[in-house]
């Protein structure tokens, strides 16, 4: 079965022209690393022995020009590496914040930091631990060098590799899965730590800080403990792999002593051998001494991979007119996400351009569900709604979006400014449909007596009460003129001023034929409505004119009934009432 490709895979092999620029700077460098040794054989058998000043200044001349060529090769890897790992990010972030976004909208919560796990990937592309991987091929390189002045010396240098080769495996087979356990256990602190910081009224208004802040340094305590596993295991090996180097340099020097005395080998063997040996092995050592990193970063690779994989990126679908006449909607069964048990079912209505319907019931009764339908986040299980005929479902979210103007309860703005909150965050802002949307609101009074108008930035300490963030909500779902409103309690937090604006911007949109669903508790909001659709546990109990939903029946020959058989208060009248004390 064909599966398509993860975006951040994608994005890693478009790295492949960069890595291979690396590559091929990486196998000169690795070459022009031997003038070094080199330079110390010559001056240890040619110069001191010949006792010629002219060859001497010729040597480390040339040397010089070396170090530069090489100095200017290593800050060229390290640039190109730089503008690699943002790169990286850029290509992914959006991808990743569109996946984690979809990931929300389908009930799927997650400890992970995403954010983190990107910023960790650019990191590492970026740092110096990725350049330990390019030279690492070029090992048998000095290893054949070390051969060649003598086998003794190679076999010597070859055991060291194969044996620091070896504890890097070791090292990387014992720390994987309890540096990832350490992992997910700081994710969790992290999560409870962010989550009470941002309902830090409600947690100090109740008491929780105390109790909360235990709980924060239990979770702390887990992942340290592992982290403390991890970093011991880390340490362990960097200090045996350092001291097993640190022998292996001193071994060759030994070795080349030893040949040296024997004949077999001169004094600037001895030398070269041993600071080829220490450039063969450096590449081992920095990957053991970084291992942390590699795994953190191989970590986050494979979480942000999963996360595009599971939540990919939605086919583009075809564009589809604006709707203009109706909304249908047949909802046999729907509910959250990965819910069990559906939370509304058997809903059916028809409406036309222009109707505005308000949705009451009891708290609990699915009006939120509804809300959520109707606003395109979520999908019925079974059934549909359909926007001229065409289910929701198969329009590209993008476009639909555009169409639906949703208040939720829980009012949320960004940062930003005012306008671009209004506008959306359009990346081409129209400022005269901000402005339309405003007056609509009944908002651009107040915006306009803020002290930087509709340039104040939210969230930069600037503070806003409920009602102006909702006024302000109300807005940036009126902005564009959508042709769906669907309004969640858009008067929870609406003084007697905000609601005439409310009423006022629903009855405009229903004159330039806007179809408009409020779900409220309050009667005040439906004077501005012509339908009312009532819900109770889940089901429709009535949907109509607001005239024959509301209006009490009466009861035939009352006098000829006893009191006991009087007809009940339809259940529409007793929720509103209830709702209007609530």
């Amino acid at each position: 079965m064909f599966q398509k490709k993860s975006t951040v895979t994608s994005a890693w092999r478009a790295l492949r022209p960069g890595f291979t620029a690396i590559a091929f700077f990486s196998m000169i460098l690795n070459v022009l690393m031997l003038a070094g040794p080199l330079y110390m054989l010559q001056v240890y058998d040619r110069v001191l022995t010949s006792q010629n000043m002219d060859t001497l200044i010729a040597l480390s001349i040339l040397l010089g020009g070396v170090f530069i060529v090489t100095g200017m090769l290593d800050l060229i890897r390290m640039r190109i590496l730089s503008r690699l790992g943002a790169r990286f990010e850029l290509n992914i972030g959006a991808p990743v914040l569109q996946a984690s976004i979809r990931r929300r909208l389908q009930g799927t919560a997650s400890a992970e930091n995403t954010a983190a796990d990107v910023n960790g990937l650019r990191d590492f592309i970026s740092g110096p631990t990725l350049l330990a991987f390019f030279d690492a091929p070029w090992i048998p390189l000095y290893l054949g060098v070390l051969y060649v002045l003598h086998p003794y010396l190679g076999a010597l240098g070859l055991a060291g590799a194969l044996l620091l080769t070896l504890m890097a495996l070791i090292n990387n087979a014992r720390s994987s899965d309890v540096m990832q356990d350490a992992s997910s256990a700081r994710a969790r602190s992290d999560s409870l730590f962010t989550s009470s910081e941002q309902n830090a009224e409600l947690v100090h208004a109740m008491g929780m800080t105390g109790d909360l802040a235990r709980r924060w340094t239990a979770l702390q305590h887990d992942a340290h403990h592992l982290k403390s596993r991890v970093s011991d295991r880390l340490a362990s090996f960097s200090v045996m792999s350092k001291t097993v180097r640190m022998a292996l340099q001193s071994a060759m020097l030994g070795l080349g002593a030893a040949l040296a005395v024997l004949g077999d080998a001169t004094a600037g063997v001895m030398i070269a051998a041993t600071i080829v040996l220490a450039r063969a092995l450096a590449p081992i050592d920095q990957l053991i001494g970084q291992w942390r990193t590699f795994l953190a970063a191989r970590g986050s690779y494979k979480s942000l991979r999963a996360l595009s994989e599971t939540y990919p990126e939605t086919p583009q679908r075809l564009a589809m007119p604006r709707p203009q006449i109706s909304l249908n909607a047949a909802i046999a069964q729907a509910g959250p996400p990965l819910a069990k048990n559906a939370t509304i079912g058997g809903i059916e209505f028809e409406l036309s351009a222009g109707d505005v319907v308000a949705v009451i019931g009891h708290s609990g009764s699915g009006k939120s569900t509804l809300a959520k339908m109707l606003a395109g986040i979520w999908v019925p299980q079974r059934g549909a709604i359909r926007l001229d005929g065409t289910p929701m479902d198969k329009w590209d979210p993008q476009e639909l979006g555009q169409l639906i103007g949703y208040l939720p309860q829980d009012v949320q703005l960004f940062d930003g400014t005012i306008r671009e909150n209004i506008a959306r965050f359009s990346t081409s802002i129209d400022d005269a449909k901000v402005l339309a949307a405003a007056i609509s609101a009944g908002v651009h009074g107040l915006v306009s007596g803020l002290p930087d108008g509709y340039a104040t930035e939210i969230g930069n300490g600037f503070h806003l009460s409920g009602g102006q963030r909702q006024r302000i909500a109300l807005a940036r779902a009126l902005y564009d003129d959508p042709f769906i409103l669907v309004l969640d309690e858009p008067n929870s937090d609406l003084d007697g001023q905000g609601e005439l604006a409310l009423r006022n911007a629903i009855r405009e949109a229903s004159a330039r034929g806007a179809i408009t669903f409020v779900m409220t508790h309050r009667p005040s909001t439906l004077e501005a409505v012509n339908k009312v659709l009532t819900l109770n546990k889940g089901a429709q109990t009535g949907f109509g004119q607001k005239e024959d939903i509301l209006r009490p029946r009466k009861p035939d020959r009352v006098a000829q009934k006893p009191a006991a058989q009087l007809p009940a208060r339809p259940a529409q009248q007793t929720m509103l009432k209830e709702g209007a004390v609530q």
